[in-house]
C-alpha cells in the first residue's frame, strides 16, 4: 500500500511563476532551477487584458465546435486543425496581452524550453509550473504554444497530433495554480472506507447521467452523495452554499459521520462577458426541471452561512462545465470564485464549457487514475487529457486546469487490476 506520507513530498516545480503588480501593470516573474537568470515578462493594463481574454474565448469556441460531442474518434485533420486554431488564438492573445511581444513570446519560449528539457518526451518525467497569483491575476498557460509559438501545426499521423499538443503547457506539463500567502489544506483526500464523493448535476446532460453511473458502478471506491439537486420544488432541501459550507450534510438534510472529500459538478455553466451579475450554474433535477444558480448569489448565501470557525480540509471541487455556450478563459476562472472563498483546497476547471460526453470521458479517465493507478491528482488530469488524445484523437482536453496543489492524492489507494 502507498505510504501516505509520499503525498507530503511535492514535486519540485520545474517553473515558478509569479504574477506581481507595479505602477505599469501585470508583471510575469519566472524562476527556474535550471535556468541562471529570472525572466520578467510585462503585460497590458489589466482592462486590455481582460478584453483579449473575450476573444480568446471566442476563438478556442470557433475551433472546438469542429469537434462533435459524440465518443467517435476525430479525425486527424480535424484534431489538429483543431490545436492550430487553438495555437493562433494564443498566438494573438500574446501579441495584444504583452507590452513587448516580439521580445517576450521567444523570451517565454527560450526559458520555458530550457527550464523543462523533458518537455517533448512523453516518456519523462512530467514537468511542473507552478503559478502563484490571485485568482484575479489568472493567466492561460495551459492554452497558449509557449513551447514553439511560432510552430505551423501539420498533422499526418497521430504521433504527429502528439507533438503538436506538446507545443502547449496544457499537455507538455502539469500547471498547477496557488495563491499568495496561503498554505494549502491537508494534500491527503480520505478514502479509507471508500472516497466520499458528492455530485451536483444538470439531469438534462447526457454525460452528466454516465458521471453519475461511473460512481454508482464503482461502489467498492466511492461513496455517493447525491445527486443534487433531488428535488427543485422541495423548499426544505439544503442548499447548495449549506452543502458547501458543511461537507457532513448529506444532501437530504441529514449529517453524515464522514465529509465530502470531492465535490464534482457535471453543470452547465455560463459566463459570457465580463459583468459577474449574469455568470450562473444551471442544474437540474431527475425530473429535468431546471435551477439556476447565479454566481453572486451563491457568494453572498456563502459569507452569510459560513461558521465562525473555519473547518479544515474542506473538499476538491471538480468543476466539469458542460454546454456549447461561449466562454472565455478569464470567465471561466470567475466560476472558481465562490471555492476560493470558501477555502476549498482546490479545484479543477475548464477554460471553456466542453460537450458532455467529452467532459464525462475525461472524468471517467481522471477518477480511475486517481484512484485505481495511485496517481496525485496532476498526474491523474495529465493522464486523462493524454487517454482522450490518444484514444479519440480529441484535443479537448487542453481546456482542463488545476488550481491546486498538484500533489495532492487519495490515501490509501485501493489498487484496481486491468483498469482501463
Amino acid at each position: 500500500m502507498t505510504n501516505p506520507m509520499d503525498a507530503l513530498t511535492a514535486q519540485r516545480p520545474d517553473v515558478t511563476v509569479y504574477t506581481t503588480h507595479d505602477t505599469r501593470g501585470p508583471v510575469l516573474e519566472l524562476t527556474a532551477p535550471l535556468v541562471a537568470e529570472p525572466l520578467s515578462v510585462r503585460l497590458k493594463r489589466p482592462d486590455v487584458v481582460r478584453e483579449r481574454y473575450a476573444r480568446l474565448g471566442r476563438g478556442i469556441a470557433a475551433a472546438t465546435s469542429m469537434i462533435g460531442g459524440g465518443r467517435q474518434r476525430i479525425e486527424l485533420a480535424t484534431a489538429g486543425q483543431v490545436l492550430a486554431d487553438i495555437a493562433e488564438a494564443g498566438q494573438v492573445f500574446l501579441g495584444y496581452a504583452l507590452r513587448d511581444p516580439l521580445a517576450d513570446v521567444n523570451n517565454l519560449a527560450s526559458f520555458l524550453r530550457a527550464a523543462c528539457p523533458t518537455w517533448r518526451n512523453g516518456q519523462a518525467r512530467v514537468p511542473l509550473i507552478h503559478a502563484v497569483a490571485e485568482p484575479d491575476d489568472y493567466f492561460p498557460w495551459e492554452l497558449l504554444p509557449l513551447f514553439e509559438p511560432s510552430a505551423t501545426v501539420e498533422v499526418r499521423d497521430q504521433p504527429g497530433l502528439e507533438d503538436a499538443a506538446r507545443v502547449f503547457p496544457g499537455f507538455a506539463t502539469v500547471v498547477e495554480r496557488s495563491t499568495p500567502d496561503r498554505v494549502p489544506d491537508g494534500l491527503l483526500l480520505n478514502g479509507w472506507n471508500r472516497l466520499p464523493v458528492r455530485v451536483i448535476y444538470d439531469a438534462n446532460l447526457d454525460g452528466a447521467h454516465a458521471e453519475v453511473g461511473f460512481f454508482r458502478g464503482r461502489g467498492r471506491l466511492f461513496r455517493l452523495e447525491g445527486p443534487y439537486p433531488r428535488d427543485v420544488t422541495d423548499t426544505g432541501a439544503p442548499t447548495l452554499a449549506q452543502q458547501l459550507c458543511d461537507p457532513a450534510l448529506g444532501v437530504d438534510g441529514a449529517r453524515r459521520s464522514y465529509a465530502d472529500q470531492i465535490v464534482h459538478f457535471a453543470c452547465h455553466c455560463e459566463a459570457d462577458g465580463g459583468d459577474t451579475a449574469t455568470f450562473a450554474y444551471r442544474l437540474a433535477d431527475e425530473r429535468r426541471r431546471g435551477l439556476v444558480i447565479l454566481l453572486d448569489k451563491l457568494v453572498g448565501e456563502l459569507v452569510r452561512r459560513s461558521p465562525a470557525g473555519r473547518r479544515a480540509d474542506k473538499p476538491l471541487v471538480f468543476l466539469n462545465a458542460c454546454g456549447t455556450a461561449v466562454m472565455d478563459p478569464a470567465s471561466a476562472a470567475s466560476l472558481l470564485k465562490p471555492f476560493h472563498d470558501n477555502r476549498n483546497r482546490g479545484i479543477i476547471g475548464t477554460a471553456a464549457n466542453v460537450p458532455d460526453r467529452v467532459a464525462a470521458e475525461i472524468s471517467k479517465h481522471f477518477y480511475t487514475n486517481l484512484t485505481g493507478r495511485a496517481q496525485t491528482v496532476g498526474e491523474a488530469l495529465h493522464g486523462a487529457k493524454w487517454r482522450l488524445l490518444e484514444d479519440r484523437g480529441n484535443p479537448l482536453g487542453l481546456l482542463y486546469g488545476i488550481h491546486a496543489a498538484a500533489s495532492i492524492r487519495v490515501a490509501p489507494i485501493t489498487t484496481l487490476q486491468g483498469v482501463r
